[in-house]
């Protein structure tokens, strides 16, 4: 939220240089490996040097709480070079810490793959997939996220209870999330639905992962009504690499303004008890709700585009963010032509901060989109409701009940000459031998 707010800051809207203390706030909000993703994603995403510098430093001190030396090199050459010619000299390079890791975590993986050895050899279950477990765990400590997810796939097989069944199914979503392959989510929060023992903090954290998979595959009212059943307080720490609840208000209410009416944002979202815990984090994507459903179309679409170049930084909204918006404009002019018969495309560029050119030709394709019902005035720059030819109409319909008519009474005709004949199929007597 923080990075949000000071990416519509000054400039005119443009995104501003995002200091320190604003970003370290921002990935405080996730998981040490969810803080990386998105700090990764930051350094590889943004045109700002000075926020890549930051990014930078802020993912070493995070990596360094885990095991990824491989990361941890490679995060310290791209800074080392970012900083070539500069003032400030690189941070130092920890190469104990680097060697010492390595050493320490082939150790773990040669001994946790004998012990997972011995264990099939055992043909116990759960000793099977408590083992499966710790590589899981080792490799996710390294980075090594499709490793972690061949391991913890495997584990699927030696589930003996309903709870492993479902902590194997979240722990499959947030690596496949942490690798951006939003397709296995659905199937996987499925089989986490049917579980028999998930709690309300479980439900939530299904929803949340329901619509992560919507959003990110352009389904976005589904993604709303997910998003909208998610509780605060239920997402906890264990589901942060993924999602923590400022990003459930924000993706709920763009998803909700892209395809949701105005009644509904008000009733789903903004009046939710659950949502709005969510919402009450992020006031400036609640005000940009309340603008939209409030009729203040300027002042909603003026923020959306001050916080466009910061919503491109997020490592799970960037691909939806210019859809998202064109669609959230799209609806909002339906919206605010639908209480008029006729309306003028002045006042209308007036509401939508744009000129009478750049209005007319928007509602041309919303026309041609079969969006908006209506036709263009354009020598008087005037908008109308298209109303239907209730002359033709009438027609069309004496047309078709006469021809109706003229069918079924062929048809009885027909079937009574074939009775009057005797012409038909019949049944064969059988005779006794």
């Amino acid at each position: 939220a923080d990075l949000l707010a000071s990416g519509a800051g000054a400039r005119g809207g443009a995104m501003s240089a995002v200091v320190f203390d604003d970003l370290e706030t921002y990935v405080a909000q996730y998981g040490t490996h969810g803080a990386v993703q998105r700090l990764q994603f930051i350094i590889a995403n943004t045109p700002s040097k000075s926020l890549k510098i930051e990014a930078s430093r802020l993912a070493l001190d995070m990596l360094k709480r885990t095991t990824n030396v491989k990361g941890y090199s490679e995060g310290y050459a791209a800074l080392k070079e970012l900083m070539e010619g500069g003032d400030a000299p690189p941070p130092h390079f920890d190469s104990v810490w680097v060697e010492a890791t390595q050493k320490q975590a082939n150790i773990l993986k040669d001994l946790y793959e004998q012990d997972l050895h011995a264990a099939k050899s055992s043909q116990i279950k759960e000793t099977i997939r408590n083992c499966h477990a710790q590589l899981t765990n080792l490799c996710v400590e390294q980075g090594d996220y499709a490793g972690a997810l061949k391991y913890v796939s495997k584990s699927r097989e030696y589930c003996t209870d309903a709870l492993t069944v479902f902590s194997t199914c979240m722990t499959i979503i947030k690596l496949n999330a942490l690798l951006q392959q939003y397709s296995s989510i659905q199937s996987f929060a499925s089989k986490a639905q049917h579980t028999p023992v998930k709690d309300e903090a479980g439900q939530s954290k299904i929803f949340a992962a329901y619509g992560l998979f919507y959003m990110t595959s352009g389904k976005y009212k589904d993604a709303a009504l997910s998003f909208a059943q998610v509780k605060q307080q239920d997402l906890g720490t264990a589901f942060n690499d993924v999602l923590c609840a400022q990003d459930v208000a924000l993706y709920g209410v763009l998803c909700g303004l892209a395809s949701l009416e105005r009644n509904e944002i008000q009733t789903i979202l903004l009046e939710s008890s659950n949502f709005r815990e969510c919402l009450d984090l992020v006031p400036q994507i609640r005000e940009i709700a309340m603008d939209f459903c409030n009729f203040k179309y300027a002042a909603c679409l003026s923020a959306l585009e001050r916080l466009k170049e910061a919503l491109s930084l997020d490592v799970h909204l960037h691909e939806q963010v210019a859809d998202l918006c064109a669609q959230i404009r799209s609806r909002g002019m339906v919206q605010y032509f639908a209480p008029f018969l006729s309306v003028s495309l002045r006042s209308m560029a007036e509401a939508f901060n744009t000129d009478v050119d750049g209005i007319q030709s928007e509602v041309a394709q919303l026309i041609g989109k079969r969006q908006l019902d209506a036709k263009i005035d354009s020598q008087k720059k005037i908008l109308h409701v298209r109303h239907a030819n209730q002359r033709r109409s009438t027609y069309q319909n004496a047309l078709r009940v006469s021809q109706e008519f003229v069918d079924t009474t062929q048809a009885l005709i027909l079937r009574m000459n074939l009775l009057k004949h005797d012409f038909g199929v019949h049944g064969i007597a059988r005779t006794k031998k």
